[in-house]
Parts: structure tokens; sequence; C-alpha cells
């Protein structure tokens, strides 16, 4: 059923956004994170410094194989190495994305810890719980999550809210109350009748990782593609890994490669969504990250409470009731907090009837 909510219009001048309440097209949402993913990066591509202090002796940047492939003179032309669906397409054609700080757009956490479990639990229940949620241990969420609220709210099946993660914590963080939705993470065998993904099912463990809590990306994603081409789900979080843990390992290279194939793995759901009547025209995604990094190149593999730039994210929307293109400019600093209740509003379900206490929708309107 159609909802009615606070539907977005550009205003002529293209810059400031005005408010009108229309009938809204949003029937499912698609949640995704990018594990700590830089602004960096994000916004500006390769970054130069981090190539340049990893350089050997007598070796030239300009010979670097990264610098061949990625490097550009301006921070724009980078990042569409980098992204080119992202950048070329959804953020210029689709959706728009906060949390550029050289244009006055913030994106942050409420959270201190910044790492993942509190900023994964920030995202899903709109709450930073310092005291509660203090570490990245497999402990039940305490509190209902917003995938949860919107499976009661719209009355859906277990199927039609889903969640797939390449870290197998998700199982823990994504449910107050375990088996409520589907949901399946790291090295996680999952059951479907198509041979080719029985088969994907069964490679995962024999292609392991340096990491014995993190599976590939491209499992992660080909089990969410399989299952929303069987399932159709109305919610669908999908959770990649690989960004925060080639960083951790000091593996610019692969931190950068993991950039380029979700980029790639953007472009396929995408052309699913349009492909599909279920979908076109009707899904709203939204694209963020559980925490920042290091601003420098010392420091860029690490995050925390004590890592200045941690607390730096980005959020992204592309939607069919969002009228804003490209990058926002001098706007009101929004959080992560903020990601559930907007999820929740796009579906006409007030989330913060549920968890008082949640960040507000983010203001579309005055941003």
């Amino acid at each position: 059923m159609m909802t009615l909510w606070l539907a977005l219009i550009l205003s002529i001048d293209g810059d400031a956004l005005q408010a009108s309440t229309v009938e809204g097209n949003t029937r499912n949402v698609i949640l995704i994170t990018l594990d700590g993913a830089r602004t960096q990066e994000i916004f500006g591509g390769l970054d130069v410094e981090i190539l340049r202090a990893r350089l050997r002796d007598g070796e030239k940047l300009e010979d670097h194989a990264l610098y061949r492939r990625y490097w550009a003179e301006t921070p724009e032309e980078r990042r569409a190495k980098l992204m080119p669906f992202f950048w070329k397409v959804l953020m210029r054609e689709q959706g728009s994305i906060a949390g550029n700080a050289r244009l006055g757009s913030r994106a942050l956490l409420s959270n201190s810890h910044r790492f993942s479990y509190p900023g994964y639990s920030e995202i899903l229940t709109g709450v930073a719980r310092d005291s509660v949620i203090d570490s990245n241990s497999k402990k039940q969420n305490p509190n209902p999550t917003v995938l949860e609220v919107l499976k009661r709210e719209l009355e859906l099946s277990r199927a039609q809210v889903a969640a797939f993660a390449s870290w197998d914590v998700f199982d823990w963080i994504v449910e107050h109350e375990p088996g409520s939705i589907t949901s399946n993470s790291g090295f996680e065998a999952y059951e479907h009748p198509d041979a080719e993904v029985q088969a994907l099912s069964r490679w995962q463990f024999e292609t392991p990782t340096p990491w014995d809590s993190v599976r590939h990306d491209l499992y992660t994603f080909r089990f969410a593609l399989a299952h929303l081409r069987s399932h159709a789900p109305r919610v669908l979080y999908l959770a990649l890994g690989e960004t925060d843990d080639w960083a951790h390992d000091d593996r610019y290279d692969r931190v950068l490669g993991a950039l380029e194939r979700t980029d790639r793995y953007l472009e396929q759901l995408w052309k699913f969504l349009e492909s599909d009547q279920r979908y076109r025209g009707k899904t709203t995604i939204l694209m963020t990250t559980d925490h920042g990094r290091g601003n420098t190149a010392s420091d860029w593999t690490d995050h925390g409470s004590k890592t200045e730039g941690a607390q730096n994210v980005w959020i992204a929307f592309v939607s069919p009731d969002l009228a804003r293109r490209g990058e926002w400019r001098d706007t009101a600093t929004i959080r992560t907090s903020q990601i559930a209740a907007t999820l929740c509003q796009l579906v006409g379900v007030d989330y913060r009837r549920h968890e008082p206490e949640a960040g507000p929708p983010i203001d579309f309107a005055t941003n």
C-alpha cells in the first residue's frame, strides 16, 4: 500500500530543498554498509600520501601500479576511476551523498567507541549505547533492531526481511530475538535451490580469507542477490566487510580493489532492481559505513575512540522519493543514529514510537 510521507522536491535553483506532502513511492528498503570505508577514498579516490609512504627505496610514485591505475588530477576524477558506477550513475542520476566536509557537509557517529559492533548497533537501533555495546563480542543485540521493527510493522515473513553479511558477528548484531529474520553471515552455508548458488555456498569454504571471521564479499553479495530474486524481500541489509579487514592488514591495494569490486556489485544490484517490477521505482537504497579511520598515512589503518577521523562517515541515498542529486553542500550535520528512523519513515513507519531515544529521521527539507 502506498504511504504518505514528506517527499522532497528540488527548488528551481537546485540548491535548496522544499518540502511538500505527496504520496511516496518507496515500498522496499535496502541498507548497505561498507565496513570502515573512509570518506577520503569515497570522496577522493586514491590517497596519494598513503601510497607515497609505502614506496620502496628508489621507487618512483608515477611508476607504482596503483598510481597508474587510480591517479587523476582532481578528487572527482580519482573517485570516478575507483567507483565509476557509484559516481557517474548512482550519485549523478539517481541519488545523493552527505559527508564531504570539504563542501560543508558532515556525517558523524554518535557513539564514542568508533569500531564495528557499536557502529552497527547505532545504525540499526538509532541509539549510541556506549555503556552496553562496548566490544565486538558475539553478544545478542540487547535491543530490537530496525529490521525487526519493520518486520512487525509491515507484517512481513522471516524471508521478507533479510541480512547478509561478510563478518560472522552479524548474526548477533541484526537481531534481538534470534531467528526473527533471515540472517546469513561469515562462513555460513546458504541454502538455495539454484545449483550455481549451491556451488557458491560450498566454494566459500574452499576460498578462505586471511581472517577466520570474515568471508569474501563476493559470496555475501551473491547470496543476497539470490535471495532478492527468489524471495523478493521488502527489507534487505547487505553488510560488506573487506574494506575494513584489508585496511587493518595495511593492504591499501586490497582496500582499493574491494571498493572497485563493490562498485561492480552496486551496478549489478541496480540493474536487477531496474529489471524487476517488484523493485523498479519502488525501492530506496541507503549506503553508509560503521566508522571512519585515521586521516593520515601513519594511522589510516586504525580506528577507535582515540583515532581522529574515525568519527567521520558518509551516507548516500538512492530513492524514488528524494529529488536531490550529487553531493550535499553547506548542510547541517547528520548522524548514523538517524538512519533507523529515516528508513522507517520512507515506508510510513514511526520508528521513534518503538525507540523514543533514537535519532530523528533526517530532515531532507532543510538539508
